[in-house]
């Protein structure tokens, strides 16, 4: 799959004339780790950055080891270069997405005043034995005020927005899941017997994952806020 974009505008491209081979060689290196990112989850799925460039700066011309979604956590310009000088402008915007397949070769520069933040997620190469279902009890997803970006054959990503009075209906989770957060609030959970336990609040760039079987179904709520996240729930 070639890389793809949610909710972000191209402002500019520039495609350069055909080079040779030789022309087109560039020294390239990992994407991380490097300076002003910053490791916040590791687990079997994914490995998640917290990443910040300033004005100007660049990430340098890197080879991507693995599948990667980038989730914009602030508004701003970011300069793409491709291997050979081709280059596009983006303006980014909070939650917007970019997927990056493994062997992606690129540069990405601030332009931005503001410097500009994302939430990177490389997604690891390894598949997890399922979790059981309960009949009766639907998934986490899909679920009202969510929208599917995108999927692959391995996840899904998806928008959500908490919103007063509309609860999330009863389900269990089924997949294991990693997410970051756009828009703090705070949420609470029913459960089963009908008990409403402690709310929860969450912040901008606050990073969760679900890596643990919890069979137990339950209800959500907005308590307050207008909470948002980016989900990325593995399906494989």
């Amino acid at each position: 799959m070639r890389s793809t974009f949610y909710n972000r505008a191209l402002l500019a491209t520039c495609a350069l004339p055909l080079l040779s081979l030789s022309g087109l060689a560039q020294n390239t290196t990992p994407a991380f780790p490097r300076d002003g990112a910053t490791k916040v989850q590791d687990n079997d799925h994914v490995l998640t950055w917290d990443t910040t460039l300033q004005k100007g700066k660049s990430t340098g011309m890197n080879k991507l080891d693995l599948d990667q979604v980038s989730v914009s956590l602030t508004e701003g310009a970011i300069k793409i270069t491709r291997p050979g000088g081709a280059w596009e402008i983006e303006q980014e915007r909070l939650g917007s997405v970019r997927y990056n397949p493994k062997g992606t070769t690129l540069e990405q520069e601030c332009l931005s005043d503001t410097p500009c933040r994302m939430m990177v997620f490389q997604i690891k190469d390894y598949v997890a034995e399922p979790w059981p279902t309960r009949e009766g009890i639907p998934p986490q997803f899909p679920r009202i005020n969510t929208s599917k970006l995108f999927e692959t054959d391995r996840f899904t990503v998806w928008d959500q927005v908490w919103k007063p009075g509309e609860p999330i209906v009863r389900h269990a989770h089924y997949h294991r899941t990693a997410t970051v957060f756009l828009v703090g609030g705070t949420i609470h959970t029913i459960s089963d017997a009908g008990v409403s336990n402690p709310p929860f609040s969450r912040s901008l760039g606050e990073v969760l994952a679900n890596v643990t079987y919890n069979p137990e179904a339950h209800v959500e709520e907005e308590v307050s806020g207008l909470p948002r996240a980016i989900w990325i729930e593995f399906t494989k």
